[in-house]
């Protein structure tokens, strides 16, 4: 389970900014009712089921999706995809001078298997500069151990940490490559075990549309998993009675009608041509949601309100953050416009995040649970009217018509 993520000097994020899935002690008794968190076994420690991120256009939502994605994508690759040669694909905050030229910074704290594991690493296009991975157990006053700590090429390794000692000292270790992504390559338990926790963790947003379409077609030859995408499918549309693939298309199929209103048989449709487009997003979007709830694992989305009517959306969350249906504790991250979500019955004040960009153009990230606010209030009203920022800053409407000689009348 994701505990919290950190960046800092990532794109539009200069100063550290921190996402936390930790539930605090604020007394959320509408939205708990439903199960919107859990206790991790062996500690005190109660986790959420999901967060939403709200902010204008522009204000670093998107950034922090991308930071997510690149922190996966790094750990699972960086051994195998990059040369020794080759650039790092990270970017810093370039609207300051100093932090353009310094590291970006990224770490997850996660309980994996029993412990909880707090890795980071801060990097440049063309090194890894600092790499650490702590662990301490899942047990009441447990110590972090620090199993390794790299800084400027030089690694300290805990002594019980013999694979990590012998890749140091043959210097296995490339400037553009990360310990643990090393350890893996070679069968480290600890580090096999972390990346096929980061693998099964699915980052999406609209530039993985394709892949997701070609996922979702692949997984409706399981009988079994075909009809729950269709039953999933059919709540985005009342008319929808079925789906399936033909010649490696998909057709929907709905039912016909007299002019009395009684059924008289089915017609079918190219499932890309006549559906909506709310309706093929919902779709596609199926298996990646089921898999996740049966798996117990994390969902990333960017934009998941994109194309969405506010019903579909709200059914979404409403499975994640369901006690009967994510009884495995699945965990949903996802940016938003959709100011619908904004309501205690579905939310925890915790689960509720927002970014802002300043003067300078820095992004920070806060949550609704640092202001004073009451568990009951109409939190949608309250953000529309600005009281907790994270909104569009509206300039002259007139200057874009005066401009073109135009005059509001």
């Amino acid at each position: 389970m994701i505990i919290q993520f950190s960046i800092a000097n990532y794109l539009s994020f200069k100063e550290p900014a921190t996402l936390s899935l930790a539930a605090t002690s604020l007394r959320e008794p509408e939205a708990e009712a439903s199960g919107v968190s859990f206790e991790l076994d062996g500690i005190n420690l109660k986790l959420l089921k999901s967060a939403v991120v709200f902010g204008a256009n522009a204000s670093g939502k998107s950034n922090l999706i991308k930071a997510l994605h690149f922190f996966k994508d790094f750990v699972v690759n960086s051994f195998k995809a990059l040369q020794s040669d080759e650039r790092i694909s990270v970017e810093p905050y370039r609207l300051n001078a100093a932090s353009a030229k310094e590291p970006s910074m990224m770490e997850m704290v996660m309980a994996v298997e029993g412990s909880i594991f707090r890795y980071g690493f801060e990097v440049t296009p063309t090194e890894v500069c600092k790499e650490w991975l702590y662990r301490k157990a899942c047990k009441p006053r447990s110590k972090e151990i620090e199993l390794f700590y790299r800084e400027n090429g030089l690694f300290n390794v805990h002594a019980k940490y013999s694979q990590a000692q012998e890749l140091v000292n043959k210097k296995m270790i490339r400037d553009n490559a990360l310990l643990l992504s090393t350890l893996a390559q070679f069968n480290d338990p600890t580090a096999v075990s972390l990346i096929r926790w980061l693998g099964e963790t699915q980052c999406l947003s609209d530039q993985d549309e394709t892949n997701i379409w070609k996922d979702a077609l692949k997984h409706l030859d399981d009988p079994n998993m075909r009809r729950r995408i269709v039953a999933f499918s059919q709540f985005a549309d009342l008319g929808l009675d079925d789906i399936e693939k033909v010649n490696n298309r998909l057709v929907s199929t709905h039912a016909l009608f007299d002019n009395d209103g009684n059924k008289t048989g089915d017609v079918s449709f190219p499932f890309e041509v006549n559906e909506s487009e709310g309706t093929l997003k919902y779709f596609s979007f199926a298996y990646p949601i089921l898999h996740a709830l049966d798996a117990g694992t994390r969902l990333i989305i960017d934009e998941l309100g994109a194309k969405l009517h506010p019903t579909l959306l709200e059914h979404i969350v409403g499975l994640f953050n369901n006690a009967t249906t994510n009884p495995r504790n699945a965990q949903l991250i996802f940016t938003t416009h959709d100011t619908n979500l904004l309501s205690s019955h579905l939310f925890r004040r915790d689960q509720i995040w927002f970014t802002q960009k300043d003067i300078y153009g820095a992004s920070r990230l806060f949550s609704l649970a640092e202001y004073k606010v009451r568990s009951n209030a109409p939190f949608e009203r309250d953000y529309l009217l600005g009281k907790f920022g994270a909104t569009p800053i509206i300039g002259n409407p007139n200057y874009a018509l005066q401009s073109q000689g135009y005059e509001q009348h």
